[in-house]
């Protein structure tokens, strides 16, 4: 479905790269899953998140490791079903389970984490969502604005795109601009 990387940048500054794949296993229009995985390098440490989420984007299964050097700082591994999202957290602390009741059509977004996006676009839904946040132990309702036609500047060329915006109760809006297929082109 996709696959690429972004240069990740704060104030005009290069801090990190994400390089991602989006891939749909066959199954018919019911059965239908996507994998998403990616590998996203900050100077400071290293995450490889690894989603698994049915037709419409919901998840069914999350994993997401974080590393700083070779050490592993977190591993978190979650499940969805029957309504809830179970979460299984270690660190060198020791173990920590969180469960979330979701409801259906809930989106994981994970912090620091960017094609994860892919899954708001294609959903084409409007209005009120439920994310959660799982590095953040959070669940949050959040609001899909969809602004339409606009165009997006990718290594120097002006390219179609859709302007979706993530509205979060607490001002952290994400502004996110996809191409026809919902493919993240670029995630301010």
């Amino acid at each position: 479905v996709d696959e690429g990387s972004f240069t990740i940048s704060r104030d005009g500054q290069t801090i990190g790269r994400e390089e991602f794949s989006i891939r749909r296993t066959p199954g018919g229009e019911t059965n239908t899953t996507y994998v998403a995985s990616a590998t996203v390098s900050y100077t400071d440490r290293r995450l490889s998140p690894a989603l698994r989420a049915d037709a419409g984007g919901s998840p069914l299964a999350y994993q997401v490791e974080v590393k700083v050097g070779a050490e592993v700082q977190e591993r978190l591994t979650g499940q969805v079903g029957r309504g809830r999202f179970s979460a299984v957290t270690k660190t060198p602390r020791g173990e920590s389970t969180k469960e979330y009741i979701v409801s259906d059509g809930a989106l994981i977004l994970d912090d620091d984490v960017f094609h994860q996006y892919f899954f708001v676009a294609q959903s084409r839904r409007a209005g009120a969502v439920p994310v959660v946040v799982p590095r953040r132990n959070a669940q949050l309702t959040m609001r899909i604005e969809d602004r339409g036609a606009d165009e997006v500047t990718v290594a120097g060329q002006r390219i179609p795109a859709r302007h979706v915006v993530l509205h979060d109760a607490s001002g952290g809006d994400r502004d996110i601009w996809v191409d026809a297929q919902s493919r993240v082109l670029r995630v301010s």
